[in-house]
C-alpha cells in the first residue's frame, strides 16, 4: 500500500523517521512536509495550528484522491491528535475509503464534552491510534465513544544516539528539560531544600508563578542539540510531572535514556511504561517535595549508582524502542490496517 505521510515535526523532508525503517516492500511512502512551525513546548492548541493542521490534512487528502484514481491502494498515516483529527474529518465528509492511522495520539487533555463530541465524529473514520502509554487506550476509548482496539500501545520511538559530552564535573548541576504536563513548583522546592544549581529549560508558560530559588537558571527556546548537551553534562536529569490522566514527559526521559543519563521521573500514567525504578531510573510521587529531594540527592553523591542505572536505561531503550525497533512494529500495523480495509 502507498502511503501519505503527515507528520508536523517533519519540516524539510531530510529528517529520519520511522517510515524509513519499514523493510516490507508492499508499503511506500510519500512524505508531505509540514511548511508549518510545529511547536512542542506550547500550552495548547491554538487556532492557527488548528488551521495548519486542516491545511495539511487537505494537501494530503489531495495526494491521495489523486493516487487512488490511478488505480492504486492508499492510506494515509498522521502524526499527532490534531491531523488525525482533521484527516478522519475529511474521510468522513467526502466518504473516501482509504485507511487512515494516526502515530504518537497524544492529548494533553480530552476537553469538554462538545469538543469530544466533535472529535469523535472524525475518530469514528480512523483505523488506528497509536498511544505511547498503555493506560491512555482506555481514557481516549471512553472519552471519544469508540473501541479500546482502535488505540494501540506502542513505545515511543527514539533515534538511537551515542553520547557526545562527558558529565560536568568541575561545575556539577541538575537539568530539566521540557514544558508539557511539568510540576515545577515541586521541583524548584526540592531544589531549594538541597541548595543544588540547576538548569530549567521550559515555555515561559511552565515556570508562570514558580518561585525560582537562588542558583537555578531558567531558559527558554534553546535548540535540541543545546538541551542534548545539557542532558548529557548534567550530573542528574529530572523530569517532574503534574499527575494527570494522559501522558506527557516521555520524549525527554527517551532522550536522556538513549544518552545513558540518570533520570528522575515522576511516577505517571506516561512514565511508568519506561522506567523501572532504580534500574533504568528513579521513580517518586507526583508532588512528593521530600521524595524527589530525596531520590535526586541520593544519585547526585553516587557516581557509580548514576552510571549503573545510565548504562541499563541506554541497553533499555536501545532493544526495545529505537528507529529499527519500532519501525517493524509499524510496518507490521501498516500491513494489518490494510489488510482490514480490502474489499
Amino acid at each position: 500500500m502507498h502511503w501519505i505521510i503527515l507528520y508536523p515535526s517533519i519540516q524539510t523532508g531530510q529528517e529520519p523517521w520511522l517510515h524509513d525503517f519499514v523493510t516490507d516492500p508492499a508499503h511506500t511512502f510519500d512524505l508531505l512536509v509540514a511548511g508549518y512551525a510545529h511547536d512542542r513546548s506550547r500550552a495548547r492548541t491554538s487556532a492557527r495550528l488548528w488551521l495548519d493542521s486542516l491545511r495539511h490534512a487537505w494537501r494530503g487528502w489531495r495526494v491521495a484522491r489523486r493516487a487512488a484514481a490511478e488505480g492504486r491502494a492508499v492510506g494515509i498515516l498522521c502524526g499527532f491528535p490534531q491531523l488525525t483529527v482533521c484527516a478522519g474529518l475529511l474521510a468522513r465528509l467526502s466518504g473516501a475509503r482509504w485507511p487512515i492511522v494516526g502515530w504518537s495520539f497524544n492529548l494533553g487533555a480530552t476537553g469538554g464534552r462538545l469538543k469530544r463530541s466533535l472529535a469523535g465524529f472524525a475518530l469514528r473514520r480512523v483505523d488506528a491510534m497509536v498511544v505511547h502509554a498503555r493506560a491512555e487506550s482506555g481514557v481516549y476509548a471512553e472519552a471519544f465513544g469508540l473501541p479500546r482496539r482502535r488505540f494501540r500501545f506502542v513505545p515511543f520511538a527514539i533515534e538511537d544516539q551515542a553520547p557526545t559530552h562527558p558529565e560536568d564535573e568541575t561545575q556539577p548541576f541538575v537539568v530539566a528539560l521540557g514544558s508539557a504536563g511539568r510540576d515545577y513548583p515541586t521541583l524548584t522546592a526540592a531544589l531549594r531544600q538541597l541548595g543544588l544549581p540547576a538548569v530549567i529549560v521550559c515555555g515561559a508558560h511552565a515556570m508562570e508563578g514558580v518561585d525560582v530559588p537562588p542558583g537555578v537558571t531558567v531558559r527558554s527556546g534553546l535548540p535540541l542539540d543545546a538541551c542534548h548537551a545539557l542532558a548529557q553534562r548534567a550530573r542528574v536529569s529530572v523530569v517532574p510531572l503534574i499527575d494527570t490522566v494522559t501522558a506527557s514527559g516521555q520524549v525527554t526521559v527517551m532522550e536522556a535514556m538513549v544518552l545513558g543519563r540518570c533520570v528522575v521521573v515522576t511516577r505517571t500514567v506516561g512514565t511508568e511504561d519506561y522506567v523501572e525504578d532504580d534500574v533504568t531510573g528513579l521513580l517518586v510521587p507526583a508532588g512528593d517535595v521530600e521524595a524527589l529531594a530525596a531520590a535526586i540527592q541520593g544519585v547526585w553523591d553516587d557516581p557509580a549508582r548514576r552510571a549503573a542505572i545510565g548504562r541499563a536505561a541506554r541497553d533499555q531503550v536501545r532493544a526495545t524502542a529505537i528507529y529499527p525497533v519500532i519501525g517493524r512494529v509499524m510496518g507490521a500495523l501498516l500491513t494489518e490496517v490494510a489488510a482490514a480495509r480490502r474489499p
